[in-house]
């Protein structure tokens, strides 16, 4: 058992008069549910991510080599793109700071904010490696869409079993400094999703 699970374990057994006397209220399903591929295609674009649409008959990998011509080390964390490494073979996060563009499957995507879920699972336990990436690159299987956090949270295990877990919606941004628009300040520069 980890100190992670003894220490909330513990937390668990103690229960506070106020907790016995007024439960927590049932959760209620707010907005709308839609889980279709096109609200989340247009609410990924509104935070600035990107579809990468495949031509008829291309692969994964060539998709990924038409939108990132100048690509020089691709590490990929799928078995549908074979990359100049695996996200296993980084021992170091120097060495996942040279990586231009970082291929992962997502276990889920939320259609209302364009959003993907990303855990210790997906990325082999690299999950810091992933936002020193340049690029990210999103396989993400239309039937894994839930409508919005209500329906993830109540319809998806991962938040249960994950250790970490990472929703990502766009590209790293901030607009801090004289309300200036900045992508890829603190993690990647862009955030590319391929249905697959």
């Amino acid at each position: 058992m980890s100190a992670r699970d003894v220490i909330l374990g513990r937390l668990r057994a103690v229960k506070s008069p106020a907790e016995e006397a007024y439960p927590l209220p049932p959760i209620v399903m707010l907005g709308d549910q839609d889980a279709s591929p096109e609200r989340f295609e247009s609410n990924l674009a509104l935070m600035g991510g990107q579809m990468i649409h495949r031509q008829d008959g291309e692969t994964v990998e060539a998709a990924i080599a038409r939108a990132f011509p100048k690509r020089r080390n691709l590490c990929t964390a799928v078995p549908e793109v074979k990359g100049t490494l695996r996200i296993e073979d980084l021992t170091t996060h120097q060495e996942a700071d040279t990586v231009d563009v970082m291929v992962v499957r997502a276990a889920f995507g939320v259609a209302e904010m364009g959003g993907i879920f990303l855990s210790e699972v997906e990325l082999k336990d690299h999950l810091a490696d992933v936002h020193l990436a340049q690029h990210l690159v999103v396989l993400l299987a239309k039937d894994e869409l839930v409508g919005n956090m209500h329906n993830a949270y109540r319809e998806r295990s991962e938040f249960r079993t994950a250790g970490y877990g990472v929703l990502m919606s766009g590209p790293s941004a901030t607009a801090d400094i004289e309300g200036v628009l900045i992508r890829g300040a603190q993690g990647v520069r862009s955030l590319s999703v391929i249905w697959a």
